[in-house]
């Protein structure tokens, strides 16, 4: 079996999420009762942020055999940057205590609720005991509203894709310059 740098099985694991047309495939980075978290492999042999997904939606999971290139190729590519992604990996056991560490963190998220192909990027700005607030911008970048989310409707939520980090430089130079 394939370690990962800290010493645990790395998996790469295909997601089958309910009402999606394509597979999610990742490698496992953490699992717990209400959320697996990782690392996106988004096309080929390209990885690109950290999903939380939702394991109420996942339909059924398939590892991919470590003989695999993909898997080959994938779990050197891991070990090339190091991603410590939870204080506590508790917040995989809590939707609460998920929303709340992304709210501390200040970080620019991707929410995907029922529709694969729509996203809802911002900050979370506020959590309540059965839905979060998710302070919204547009494709421009522009501040689109605030939204309501019920923590049983998301499917996943994105953090640290080249997207939203790309996002967040141009946010950061906004507020730079507001100041």
């Amino acid at each position: 079996m394939t370690k990962n740098e800290d010493g645990t099985d790395m998996k790469l694991i295909e997601f089958k999420i309910k009402r999606f047309k394509e597979l999610i495939t990742g490698i496992l980075l953490g699992c717990g009762t209400r959320w697996s978290l990782v690392r996106l492999n988004v096309i080929d042999y390209v990885l690109d942020g950290l999903l939380f997904i939702n394991k109420k939606y996942v339909v059924c999971e398939n590892e991919i055999k470590e003989d695999t290139i993909h898997h080959k190729i994938l779990t050197i590519k891991n070990g090339v940057e190091d991603m410590q992604p939870l204080d506590n990996p508790n917040i995989l056991d809590d939707d609460n205590l998920l929303y709340t560490y992304l709210k501390g963190k200040e970080l620019l998220v991707a929410v995907c609720l029922h529709c694969e192909d729509v996203v809802y990027v911002g900050k979370i700005k506020d959590v309540g005991q059965t839905y979060f607030v998710l302070d919204t911008y547009d494709t421009e970048l522009r501040k689109s509203g605030m939204m309501k989310i019920e923590f049983t409707k998301v499917r996943y939520v994105q953090i640290h894709t080249d997207y939203l980090d790309s996002l967040c430089l141009l946010l950061g130079q906004g507020e730079s310059q507001e100041s």
